[in-house]
């Protein structure tokens, strides 16, 4: 099906570099690479113009760099500005930024116009289709003026208007609405021979716990590559169930061969250095039990994370999310950004998470403290502690609680066991396994674009309609394989109404087959869409529309390319 603001691929003659005016290009390092290595790149260049925009906008493809044996950096740029700013202003019955009723916005723009401001209702939409469930039904927003894209500042003087009047508003840029766009676009492209000297890898800072920036985890690991990995438990107004640890992964999160953070069940990952692929794409479930020296056998809920607050669902147990009505209801899918809580729980710490255990906000808890051999040292009451070194800790609360302390003995063994499966049940492994979780979903499956947003938690629970994340533009780092097994590292920089507006999650998906990924997915984006080749940043990282400046997000987790 066609989806709105994702025209059709049309091949047309590849514009080379040459055909740009030298004052356009920027200044690159003289080319290392060896000659096969250039026909390497030659032979996987992209065909044809980026298909994004329409037809008449031109690619421009700068000179290839090779910063390192075995990689090479692209940049591709497309577009011109012609999207506006505006102020959309709070439809407040009900209280919406966009309404799916279009009586309502003509109610504020009726208000408006009785003010002496000039309004009207634009629109934004995806139809349903494979993978993106209902779609999102036509949303109707009111705006009031239209200014263009370098007087952001005029915007922001209707909003004090606006709000002197007594509406509440905010500046937005039209691109990010996912309409059709003239752009403009800016691509970054890492390729990394598969048979050159180097591994790929997941990492995260000094602690699970706690978020590090790119520049700080790329820098730790000696990468030459380094781009964001997971979404994470953000600190933001945006986050209000918030745990207190900014590190914590949201799903799987896996680094040399060890499971630091559960799977959100069935959500698409990047897989690393496993057996028999180097880099694999698939949805992936992880499960972990215990079992007691009394025989007595226990599924744990997480690994890594506050018990009882599994962030993204898709655990197991009797997980619940509130619902619309705020009602809390089962919930065993992955719900992207949505607090599943469990008062029941038994989460596994290792020293990887940091100094010490939680402390749950209330009720019964402890903490079984064990060595390196899940052997029993003590238990602690209520919990919350160190985290002993080489050692485990199980932290139980509720009925969690309850079993570990009627199966806890000071001598006595656990036995752990741990399994990683693919979308076909079959075990994922490997001695220097990475895997990250996608921040998004699929976008390529076996070279064909496949939007797989409802497997990945991307759909309204209660309603089956697309969230807003897949229709509008922000910026997006995207990971994928070739068929001849290269690794592609993508960073598309949004939020930039003159330089990159960012993509949608099916431009995202074009793109990536366009580069000729056999596989691939999205990764963490917006503000966290940072990309480091050899510790330089080569892109412009946006918290937001309005941000003033570009600012280094710390975040959960990256995916880098070291030396092997």
């Amino acid at each position: 099906m066609p989806v709105r603001g994702v025209p059709r691929v049309r091949r047309i003659r590849r514009i080379t570099a040459l055909t740009v005016a030298l004052g356009a290009l920027v200044t690159v390092a003289p080319a290392t690479a060896t000659d096969a290595a250039s026909t390497d790149a030659a032979a996987t260049a992209p065909v044809g113009r980026m298909p994004l925009g329409p037809d008449d906008l031109v690619t421009v493809a700068k000179p290839a760099q090779t910063p390192a044996e075995g990689i090479t950096y692209e940049k591709y740029t497309q577009g011109r500005a012609t999207d506006v700013w505006s102020v959309e202003v709070l439809i407040k019955q009900p209280s919406t930024w966009s309404a799916g009723r279009k009586e309502n916005a003509d109610a504020v723009v009726a208000a408006l116009q009785a003010k002496q401001f000039a309004a009207r209702v634009d629109t934004w939409e995806l139809p349903a289709g494979p993978g993106v469930g209902a779609g999102l039904p036509r949303q109707y927003t009111v705006r009031v003026g239209a200014f263009a894209p370098d007087r952001s500042a005029d915007a922001a003087a209707l909003l004090k208007s606006l709000q002197a009047a007594g509406f509440t508003g905010r500046t937005v840029y039209t691109a990010q609405d996912g309409n059709p766009s003239t752009g403009p676009w800016e691509v970054r492209v890492v390729r990394v021979d598969p048979s050159a000297a180097l591994t790929f890898k997941a990492v995260h800072g000094s602690d699970v716990a706690r978020a590090e920036t790119v520049r700080d985890m790329g820098a730790a690991a000696g990468a030459l590559v380094a781009v964001n990995g997971s979404d994470f438990d953000i600190d933001s107004p945006n986050n209000p169930a918030f745990s207190d640890y900014d590190g914590d992964p949201q799903g799987l999160y896996v680094r040399s061969k060890d499971l630091l953070s559960e799977a959100n069940n069935g959500r698409t990952a990047l897989l690393l250095e496993g057996t028999g692929a180097r880099v694999r794409v698939d949805e992936v479930s992880t499960r972990t039990q215990v079992t007691a020296h009394d025989g007595a056998v226990k599924v744990i809920d997480g690994i890594n994370r506050a018990t009882g607050r599994n962030v993204g669902c898709g655990g197991v147990g009797d997980d619940r999310r509130r619902n619309a009505k705020d009602e809390l209801v089962l919930e065993l899918r992955p719900v992207r950004n949505t607090l599943c809580v469990d008062p029941d729980e038994i989460v596994v710490f290792r020293p990887e998470w940091g100094t010490d255990t939680p402390s749950p906000a209330a009720g019964d808890s402890v903490d079984v403290v064990m060595d390196g051999n899940w052997v029993v040292t003590g238990l602690r009451q209520p919990a919350g502690g160190p985290v002993p070194a080489g050692g485990r800790v199980m932290q139980g609360i509720g009925a969690g609680a309850d079993w570990l302390r009627a199966h806890s003995t000071v001598g006595k063994a656990f036995k752990p066991g741990t399994s990683i499966t693919d979308s076909q049940g079959a075990s994922v492994s490997g001695s220097a396994l990475s895997a990250v979780a996608g921040g998004g979903p699929a976008l390529v499956r076996d070279g064909e674009i496949l939007v797989n947003a409802d497997a990945n938690g991307m759909l309204n629970p209660d309603t089956n309609v697309v969230t807003s994340g897949v229709v509008q533009r922000h910026p997006r780092t995207l990971a994928g394989v070739t068929a001849s097994g290269e690794l592609l590292l993508v960073n598309v920089d949004g939020r930039l109404p003159q330089t990159s507006v960012g993509v949608t999650v099916h431009e995202a998906a074009a793109v990536m087959k366009w580069l000729g990924a056999k596989d691939a997915l999205s990764l963490g984006s917006g503000g966290d869409t940072t990309l480091l080749i050899n510790g330089t940043l080569y892109n412009r990282p946006m918290d937001s529309w309005q941000a003033a400046a570009s600012v280094e997000r710390k975040v959960g987790n990256a995916v880098v390319v070291v030396p092997r």
